[in-house]
């Protein structure tokens, strides 16, 4: 260590004009990172559901829509006058193809085309009433209802967006959007929010919880600086490669602070305790390096190897986040090993300004816990866990995303509850013969009348019905032959503002049929799929079977990474304690923390799903890095000679207090992701807080029970 720390006085200034241009670099990248706010993302790498998406594209053109709903007291011809003027705008906003709604420019009325303005409100209201679920008119509770169906490209954004909010608050009425399209739209302005607010908010909850252990401001500051200076440098990669941060990688600058921010704190609380000692800044550098040093080291790349582990999932969604994460980790402790002892060089005071005990000294009661003590929580934490885990479920939509406050929540649940629906799944029905049949018409209406009667489906889209409800506006009786049936569509679909030309492929000879389900759990979505199988349908799909495919396999996916994770991790302990026995106790206490997340999510409700299993990950990496410092100062002290005992209790009194610290930042740093508008992040900083505390409990309190435990020789 000591070549080391005279390379770095020798090189002290280009170094830092090398570390100070390159956070400049960075900074100006991190203004090119781009946003995905794709929901394809939570889907495995090989779903079918994506190909037949992709699929219904190719035979009935553009899936992409929102709905927008309008609610109104009365329906006179002034709110109609208002509707129209509402569609027309929509209608005029860039990447929008067509609106269909309560108010186009005409309709055919008794068979004549009519201007809309031409029509009273009494009118159009009878009109409607004949639609039944094709109506855009709907009367729920008194109150009417007007839907717009937005047909949108993919160009369609956040801007567009904007727009038609800004023509709906032209009115007194109040509306809702919702749809797939309009739910990815609106996650750029959570995507933003989060960058912008939770990570500077992070930091500055590391500061204060770091203050408590430093005692000083300045060394306080130092604790933090390289994993800033990391989450600065991934950021500004991220940027200048062209990668995309989305709702999960948004959080990625937060882990690299909290978690980063563990090496700062472990090298300042050792430093300055060499300076109290009345060693001189570069002597103090060797000295922390020495003891530290090596766990810094393991510690960073268990970290990484939480993170990286997740790459065997076989989801696209967690990739970057894996790297980015395991990067920006790296990033930040080789700043620990540059930037402070740099820093530190120019003789900075580090002294704490009050050096009498902590008042608040969490070590001492996690202490009486030593002995059995420690052996029945441990017991009762693994016992109670293995019974609740069997009530996790693996639930996950993109609905589950937003908090319940949040816009996208409170549109989606309107949505659904006047139209039966706000985002639907798809059927694709394929016939032999010509798609325009009697036979192919009763087959389908056959069909679609056994999916109303499922209690997992609220209404059903039908091309045919339709067809049907046009005839029977002006004719009574059933449709009389297929020539007739060939005639309704003709004249139905000539209007490029008819949902029908959504719904019907005459060149492949299929239909796409709109299936709103009662909610979209993954029970649901599989009787629905059953059904459709069973009768012969070509496919089920839709966004949320992307989603609930990867609910399907979350489980073993995750066990696989955990399996890795645990094995690399107890390679690297034993590599770096040398002591097989020692690595395998150290173990003992992650191994403990995860059957205790499995419990707490049986318990809690919260879903085992993509958001939640990146806890398991950061849990092996980070939790792991307790047992490393302690059994590394343990053995340190071991290896000056010390008694069994007396090293145990050494190693207890120089890292219980930075751990507890480490565990308290990182909790409360993460804790920030709470006011997330999204429930993916709160979840996470929920599982963090159990996570943190049941490591730091096992690892300061059944750690040294079995090392003090253990025979001299096996020491």
């Amino acid at each position: 260590m000591k070549k080391y720390t005279d390379f770095l006085y020798k090189m002290k200034k280009p170094l830092m004009l090398l570390i100070f241009g390159y956070t400049i670099f960075s900074l100006v990248g991190i203004f090119q990172i781009k946003l995905n706010t794709d929901f394809s993302l939570f889907s495995t790498n090989d779903s079918k559901y994506e190909d037949e998406l992709k699929d219904l594209e190719i035979s009935f053109g553009n899936l992409n829509q929102i709905i927008v709903l309008v609610e109104h007291e009365d329906f006179d011809d002034e709110v109609l006058n208002n509707l129209a003027i509402i569609q027309s705008k929509i209608l005029e906003i860039s990447n929008v193809i067509e609106v269909q709604g309560v108010a186009p420019q005409s309709i055919m009325l008794n068979g004549v085309e009519t201007d809309i303005s031409e029509i009273n409100a009494e009118t159009i209201k009878a009109y409607y009433s004949n639609f039944e679920e094709f109506s855009p008119l709907l009367i729920k509770d008194d109150i009417y209802y007007s839907i717009f169906t937005v047909f949108i490209n993919d160009e369609f954004n956040t801007n567009n967006v904007n727009s038609v909010e800004d023509i709906l608050a032209e009115h007194n009425y109040p509306s809702y959007i919702s749809g797939d399209t309009y739910n990815q739209a609106k996650i750029t302005d959570y995507i933003i929010k989060i960058l912008l607010i939770l990570p500077p908010l992070a930091l500055l909850t590391i500061l204060f919880v770091f203050r408590w252990q430093m005692k000083a401001f300045k060394p306080t500051i130092l604790s933090v600086l390289p994993a800033a200076i990391g989450s600065i440098w991934t950021l500004g990669a991220v940027g200048w490669f062209g990668n995309e941060v989305s709702m999960l990688t948004a959080v990625v600058p937060i882990f690299i602070i909290v978690i980063g921010s563990a090496d700062g704190l472990h090298f300042m609380s050792h430093f300055q305790d060499s300076i109290i000692d009345g060693n001189d800044y570069k002597k103090s550098t060797i000295k922390t390096l020495t003891i530290v040093g090596k766990p810094m080291i393991v510690t960073t790349l268990t970290s990484m190897v939480g993170f990286l582990s997740l790459l065997s999932m076989n989801t696209s969604s967690i990739y970057d986040l894996a790297v980015f994460s395991a990067i920006g980790i790296l990033v930040a402790g080789i700043a620990t090993w540059l930037v402070l002892p740099l820093i530190l060089s120019n003789e900075l005071n580090v002294l704490p300004k009050n050096q009498s005990v902590t008042k608040i000294d969490l070590s001492k009661p996690l202490k009486k816990l030593w002995g059995k003590k420690s052996l029945i929580l441990t017991s009762i934490i693994v016992i109670v866990s293995i019974f609740t885990a069997r009530y996790i479920n693996n639930e996950f939509d993109m609905l589950m995303v937003y908090k319940d406050y949040t816009e996208v929540a409170v549109n989606a649940n309107k949505v659904q509850e006047v139209n039966g629906g706000s985002i639907p799944l798809y059927i694709k029905y394929t016939f032999e013969d010509e798609t325009m049949t009697l036979d192919n018409m009763n087959e389908v209406n056959s069909f679609v009348s056994g999916l109303n009667e499922l209690a997992e489906v609220n209404k059903v889209v039908n091309p045919y019905r339709l067809l049907d409800i046009v005839y029977q506006v002006n004719n009574d009786g059933d449709i009389p032959s297929d020539m007739v049936l060939n005639f309704l569509y003709n004249n139905v679909s000539s209007d490029e503002a008819s949902p029908i030309n959504s719904l019907v492929s005459k060149t492949e000879n299929s239909i796409r049929l709109l299936v709103f389900p009662s909610n979209l759990e993954n029970d649901t979505l599989k009787v629905i799929e059953g059904y459709a199988e069973i009768n012969n349908a070509s496919y089920t799909t839709g966004v949320q079977y992307l989603m609930r495919d990867l609910n399907v396999n979350i489980s073993s996916m995750q066990i696989t990474s955990i399996f890795i994770a645990l094995g690399i991790v107890l390679v690297m302990m034993i590599i770096t304690l040398r002591s097989l026995k020692v690595a395998v106790y150290s173990l003992i206490p992650i191994v403990i923390t995860v059957v205790s997340l499995y419990g707490f999510l049986g318990i809690s409700g919260i879903a085992l799903n993509i958001t939640t299993v990146i806890i398991f990950s950061i849990t092996i990496g980070v939790g792991i890095d307790y047992a490393v410092h302690y059994s590394s100062v343990y053995k340190y002290y071991l290896n000056k000679k010390y008694s069994k005992s007396e090293a145990v209790q050494l190693a207890y009194d120089n890292s219980s207090r930075p751990i507890i610290a480490n565990a308290l930042g990182i909790s409360l740093g993460l804790s920030i992701m709470m006011f997330s508008p999204l429930n993916i992040h709160f979840n996470v900083s929920v599982l963090m807080w159990v996570s943190m505390i049941v490591s730091v409990i096992v690892t300061l309190s059944l750690l040294p029970t079995i090392l003090k435990g253990r025979r001299d020789k096996d020491a």
